[in-house]
């Protein structure tokens, strides 16, 4: 037996697929937005003290260094979720981890076009609204460019890079 109203059934099922999409996209979309935040990225060594420089890695001291993103709202509370994507300034045509020919470099490169930001690794914020990425240690003076991207997850604080969006140089002597 044929069925008797085939094209409203069908007209039915392509307005309720419709709907359904439009849900989902307002449902994503509002997550993606958020009032703006606070994005700041600190260096500290291993031990957790804050530094603007490190030594080189020698025989006698081998110091990590620690990139510490931490954000919050405009009223000072920590994220409570979200993710973080810390980058640093990567010279084009050169290998990543090769210690002989390194490829990090300062963020004037990022800016004028002869290197380009590169991932480091994304991890998700913690409960103070900090999230930690060990870059570990140095073995040729150099200055290296950092920033982080935050996504925001639905934490209320829309996504950013770091302040500022441009990063922040660190040297190792």
């Amino acid at each position: 037996m044929k069925d008797k109203y085939p094209n409203t059934i069908a007209r039915w099922h392509s307005l309720l697929i419709l709907i359904v999409a439009l849900v989902l996209a307002a449902s994503l979309a509002a997550q993606g937005q958020g009032t703006p935040g606070s994005y700041k990225l600190s260096f500290q060594d291993s031990q957790g003290n804050p530094v603007s420089t490190l030594p080189v890695c020698t025989p006698v001291v081998c110091e990590e260094l620690v990139l510490k993103a931490h954000i919050e709202d405009s009223s000072q509370h920590p994220a409570q979720r979200g993710l973080v994507i810390f980058q640093y300034c990567s010279l084009k045509g050169l290998p990543p981890n090769d210690i002989t020919r390194p490829d990090e470099a300062p963020l004037e490169a990022c800016e004028n076009g002869s290197a380009s930001w590169a991932n480091l690794g994304g991890f998700k914020v913690n409960g103070s609204g900090d999230a930690l990425f060990d870059f570990g240690v140095v073995m040729i003076p150099r200055t290296v460019g950092f920033r982080f991207r935050y996504i925001s997850q639905g934490s209320g604080i829309a996504s950013s890079l770091s302040d500022p969006p441009t990063g922040q140089n660190f040297t190792w002597f």
